[in-house]
């Protein structure tokens, strides 16, 4: 006995509820295997950034870095670039806000639009006898400019969400060696 084929075009429900069925299994099997783990919530992940300071420091001694910060200040990103050079590091606060560190040899117009998000300029404030220009974006992020020589160094960047006590204190702590 021969058996003829199905002719297209009459699937039953029961077809489509089984097709829909081994898709639906496909969907549950990788939502499950794509679950971040519990120890991903929350967590703040340090990074040293003591390479990327000494690379910078061995090209560009005379740029300011991050010196020692007090107790609960954890870098949590840290980037090297090349030409022109810089150097971007993040901090989480202490009061849990965070914090930006940057250092360019572009030219310090252009570093200070790029970091400051073309942030309004303020009254400058003073750190540890220094004066440091102070601007504020669009979205409320302060930062804090100063050129040391070629290098223009900004604290706080139009991603930073520390308040100025904070940026203060990441400033105070740049040290040149």
């Amino acid at each position: 006995m021969v058996e003829s084929k199905k002719k297209r075009g009459r699937e039953t429900a029961g077809d489509m509820v089984r097709s829909l069925g081994l898709v639906m299994a496909g969907v549950v099997v990788v939502f499950f295997f794509a679950q971040p783990p519990d120890s991903d919530t929350e967590r703040i992940r340090p990074v040293d950034a003591a390479g990327d300071i000494s690379a910078l420091r061995a090209d560009v001694p005379a740029a300011p870095v991050p010196g020692d910060l007090p107790d609960r200040w954890v870098s949590t990103v840290s980037s090297l670039t090349g030409e022109p050079r810089g150097l971007r590091i993040g901090y989480n606060t202490p009061s849990g806000e965070y914090a930006e560190y940057a250092a360019s040899t572009a030219p310090a117009d252009q570093s200070v639009e790029d970091l400051t998000g073309r942030g309004e300029r303020l009254d400058p404030v003073d750190v540890g006898g220094a004066a440091w220009q102070q601007y504020r974006d669009d979205d409320g992020s302060l930062s804090l400019v100063r050129a040391y020589g070629a290098v223009t160094v900004v604290v706080g960047t139009m991603r930073a969400t520390a308040p100025l006590s904070e940026l203060r204190v990441l400033a105070g702590s740049l040290t040149v060696v």
